[in-house]
């Protein structure tokens, strides 16, 4: 009798505890459980639960995570439903803003920013001229926040036309973002707006800027020399090739060309921004001197015999005034002078060797330099 009563009154004490068997089931099923740092167990989960109150996390990849708090007093079979991970957007204005986890100071990444998360995250947002701004990240959420400039600063957003101008600092020359973009920066700071094929513009940002600037771009003007398709444009001052007319080019300050031809005197352009969209390039071809010797056949050369022409007949450019020398074995040798002004058609007679002798004419018109 005495066994009897002693099991009664355990019995009793259990009930009055609360004493309960639980279940804990997931939807899907094989969600990882944690209670506190600790893994103890999977989904569906049974355990006993003599009082109080106790917090599992589930866990399952690719789903959101869940705290449960249990009560001994809850009913016995608790179930839980997991969101799946889909996308958390954070937007800003001005966008480029650096996210970082406070946890760890880790830089998720910059805005415009598409995040997969399985959990909250405390962060805060980062950008030069802004206040920095605390903010926790819920997964599956979208966010826009409005950064506030810094005191002293100003905050505008910037407009090209066309758009995708690059806008830097012209001060330090930092690049800073493309059009349109919005940009904090203190009162005072000058920003340059550059684009291929425009040419730079400026604006300073200043107490009475408006919240949205536009910057019209002006295109560089372009030149197209005409000519002949075998004239060569170069540098002027002996640069280098850039190419064969006929030539387009951007001419954003005053520039100098020389046109070169096989034949012909070469011509140095003089182009700037108010030049014709069109220049035509003629140049003016060398004179070409037939040269025959009596008898045919002479060799033709510089003076001095230091570079070798030819033999006679022969056809030379006379772009400038110069001796040649023209000698036969045999006869006499010759020392002529041709120029641009000589005749077209020049004839020298050789002289029969009596004795070594050396004969100069003076032809009309030409004068003689020695090389």
């Amino acid at each position: 009798m005495k066994e009897i009563c002693q099991g009664a009154c355990v019995g009793s004490v259990l009930l009055w505890s609360g004493c309960a068997s639980f279940e804990l089931t997931s939807i899907p099923e094989g969600a990882v459980l944690f209670e506190g740092t600790e893994q103890i167990g999977s989904t569906p989960y049974p355990f006993e639960q003599f009082s109080g109150e106790r917090v599992f996390t589930v866990k399952k990849a690719g789903y959101v995570e869940q705290d449960v708090l249990i009560s001994s007093l809850d009913q016995k079979s608790v179930e839980v439903r997991l969101d799946r991970v889909r996308t958390t957007i954070l937007n800003t204005v001005p966008t480029d803003v650096r996210v970082v986890r406070t946890g760890d100071s880790k830089e998720l990444g910059k805005t415009s920013l598409k995040l997969a998360l399985s959990r909250s995250e405390v962060v805060v947002l980062e950008k030069e001229g802004y206040q920095p701004f605390p903010m926790t990240l819920e997964p599956n959420k979208t966010y826009k926040v409005k950064m506030e400039p810094l005191e002293g600063f100003r905050a505008a957003t910037f407009v090209t036309s066309p758009a995708g101008a690059l806008v830097s600092d012209r001060a330090v020359g930092d690049a800073i973002a493309r059009t349109p973009a919005n940009i904090s920066a203190e009162e005072g700071t000058e920003f340059e707006f550059s684009l291929e094929g425009y040419q730079p513009a400026y604006y300073m940002i200043n107490k009475r800027s408006p919240s949205k600037v536009f910057v019209e771009l002006i295109p560089v003007p372009t030149v197209t020399l005409l000519g002949s398709s075998e004239a060569v444009v170069y540098g002027a001052g002996g640069g280098d090739e850039l190419g064969v007319l006929p030539y387009t080019i951007q001419i954003r300050e005053v520039r100098a060309f020389e046109v070169k031809q096989q034949g012909y005197y070469p011509k140095t352009v003089t182009l700037s921004p108010d030049s014709p969209v069109e220049v035509a390039v003629e140049l003016d071809p060398i004179p070409l001197k037939q040269l025959r010797t009596q008898p045919p056949g002479a060799t033709v050369a510089r003076i001095g015999k230091r570079e070798v022409l030819g033999t006679a007949p022969i056809a030379l450019l006379a772009e400038a005034e110069r001796l040649i020398e023209v000698y036969l074995e045999g006869y006499a040798r010759r020392v002529i002078g041709i120029g641009p002004d000589s005749p077209a058609e020049i004839l020298v007679e050789l002289q029969p060797l009596a004795k070594d002798t050396l004969v100069v004419d003076e032809l009309q018109r030409a004068s003689i330099t020695v090389f």
